[in-house]
């Protein structure tokens, strides 16, 4: 299993993450100083590196204006990272002074996107058989408590009824 995570360039706005600044800054919650957003996506099935790389770059990233990282995953969390691209640095990824939110659809409803992503995937060439989820990840930087975290991600970034937030 793949989790490909697709990053906007240094020097390139961060629509997403502005907007979301706003809104939280709407929200009256002033300790938010940053917010940068990248798009998730889980591959899984008897696919191999080489491949999920192809869909990582001919699929989903604008090569101009995005990199993307891909990590092997297992069922419970994230293992080592194992490809980096462009002035993607694993330094610029870690920082005492952000939080992440992760939003996903719940099991059960249907990711539009995902369903989309597959059949791209048959059309690049690939034949096997796979599974795909599509979410969204926020990091939010300065110093946050932990319920401000949470009120964000349920009254902002996702639906509940639908979706489900990973909060860290």
């Amino acid at each position: 299993m793949f989790e490909i995570e697709i990053l906007t360039k240094k020097g390139f706005k961060n629509s997403r993450g502005e907007h979301v600044l706003s809104d939280i800054c709407g929200l009256g919650i002033e300790n938010v100083t940053k917010v940068e957003y990248s798009s998730l996506y889980i591959i899984d099935g008897d696919i191999s590196f080489a491949e999920t790389e192809t869909i990582a770059s001919d699929l989903l990233t604008d090569k101009i204006t995005e990199n993307y990282v891909i990590r092997q995953r297992d069922a419970e969390c994230l293992s080592e990272v194992i490809s980096k691209f462009s002035d993607v640095k694993e330094a610029d990824m870690i920082n005492p002074n952000f939080s992440v939110i992760e939003v996903w659809y719940k099991d059960g409803v249907t990711d539009i996107v995902s369903e989309s992503l597959i059949k791209a995937v048959k059309d690049l060439g690939i034949a096997k058989e796979i599974k795909a989820k599509a979410g969204h990840k926020y990091y939010l930087y300065g110093e946050i408590f932990r319920v401000t975290l949470d009120t964000i991600a349920t009254k902002l970034l996702a639906n509940v009824l639908i979706q489900e937030c990973k909060v860290y």
